[in-house]
């Protein structure tokens, strides 16, 4: 294959070049409150490591040929987050996505990667539907070694810590040092690094974004509540970045200063602090002010927009609340943001279609394409003149009806 991504990097590494695209199509996006529609948009979710099915989609939806060359023309694909996590070649469809976001733009085409609540997760050290299987795709010569020193080096973080009241205690004896590193299996570290914020990863997706409007479409992962109280798609969109931008510098603040250690897994850390912070309250220590601002924002995350079940990353009220409670909202919300349908992944509606609802104004992506976990299939939905139409890797294309035209304000 002439530009497989893994023929193209056999040791994963993304060329500086792919990431400047990314930048570029953020920069795009951030100076546009809402981009012009694209004459074709053809919209995938949640893939979460299924590369040959994604692969086979891509191609039966005529934008990737054989070889994984760009074919769509002027098409603009859009992958509404959850890359990764789940299955175990979650890495592959990470480069590809990466590899295929360049060359859209070198022949005419455009790819939108949307952040989903899976992309955050990893960013914010959230690992939990991480496998070793996926670890083990970071893996290399060197990662006996790193384990060793790691362990090395949290002995001696909680040593600091000791008698700070902390849950958290020194493995002891064989068998809780295996316990240890069956909990931190080969390629973790490597994988952690690769997330943060310096890492190839890690710059990648933290250059994109959490909402887009196309048109009088609207891109989303999860899904847009209208009982949430936000001014626009932009307002939204820089709320939850900014979220991601605040998490990185707080974790730096509290790793440098060794109030947490810099692999310790999200739950970890705000377990952590949370008793550190308790500590304090008790007058058991004092820490510098920055730390304890640091901490206290940490602690605070938990509400954040990025993580919240109400917010574009997690919301599943267009998914799962009946519709009759919620049409009168969805289409005030729609009216005010000027837009006539919501294209959604994040939860699975069927496992066999793309689900219209609320009259054709939602539009839900995620059918399960991971089949070891979801046992669904594959779906894409295509916008195009008007016309909305389903496709799947293994089936026929199937035309939907489209969203009603808004009435015409008043002059």
């Amino acid at each position: 294959m002439a530009e497989n991504a893994h023929d193209m990097a056999p040791q994963h590494r993304l060329p500086r070049r792919i990431l400047s695209a990314s930048l570029l199509v953020a920069l795009i996006l951030a100076l546009t409150a809402a981009a012009a529609a694209p004459a074709r948009v053809v919209a995938v979710a949640d893939v979460h490591g299924a590369y040959a099915e994604f692969t086979a989609l891509l191609q039966r939806t005529g934008l990737i040929d054989g070889s994984l060359r760009w074919i769509g023309g002027t098409a603009t694909l859009v992958q509404t987050g959850d890359v990764l996590d789940r299955g175990a070649e979650s890495r592959r469809c990470l480069d590809l996505v990466m590899a295929l976001e360049l060359r859209a733009a070198r022949n005419g085409g455009t790819l939108i990667a949307l952040l989903g609540n899976h992309e955050v997760m990893n960013v914010m050290g959230d690992v939990r539907y991480v496998t070793p299987a996926i670890y083990g795709t970071f893996a290399d010569d060197g990662s006996e070694k790193r384990r060793a020193q790691a362990y090395t080096e949290y002995l001696e973080f909680l040593a600091a810590h000791s008698g700070h009241g902390h849950t958290a205690i020194a493995p002891a004896g064989d068998a809780a040092r295996q316990a240890w590193m069956d909990q931190h299996p080969p390629g973790f570290f490597e994988y952690r690094d690769a997330f943060g914020p310096k890492g190839e990863y890690g710059r990648w997706i933290r250059s994109h974004h959490a909402v887009v409007q196309l048109g009088d479409g609207l891109f989303v992962h999860g899904g847009l509540n209208p009982a949430l109280a936000f001014g626009s798609v932009r307002d939204l969109d820089a709320r939850v970045m900014s979220e991601v931008a605040a998490f990185d510098s707080i974790w730096k603040t509290l790793s440098e200063s060794k109030t947490v250690w810099r692999y310790m897994t999200l739950t970890e850390a705000l377990q952590f602090v949370d008793e550190e912070l308790a500590r304090l309250q008790a007058g058991g220590t004092t820490a510098q002010p920055d730390v304890v601002k640091a901490m206290q924002q940490l602690a605070g995350c938990r509400n954040w927009m990025a993580v919240s079940s109400d917010g574009p990353l997690w919301y599943r009220g267009l998914a799962q609340q009946p519709e009759e409670r919620l049409l009168a909202g969805v289409t005030a919300m729609l009216d005010r943001l000027h837009a006539r349908y919501i294209v959604a992944g994040h939860t699975v509606t069927s496992k066999t279609d793309v689900t219209a609802r609320f009259g054709n104004r939602v539009f839900l992506l995620d059918t399960g394409m991971l089949k070891e976990i979801y046992g669904g299939r594959a779906s894409a939905l295509e916008i195009q003149s008007g016309k909305f139409t389903v496709y799947s890797a293994d089936g026929e294309p199937r035309t939907l009806a489209g969203p009603p035209v808004q009435a015409q304000p008043p002059k």
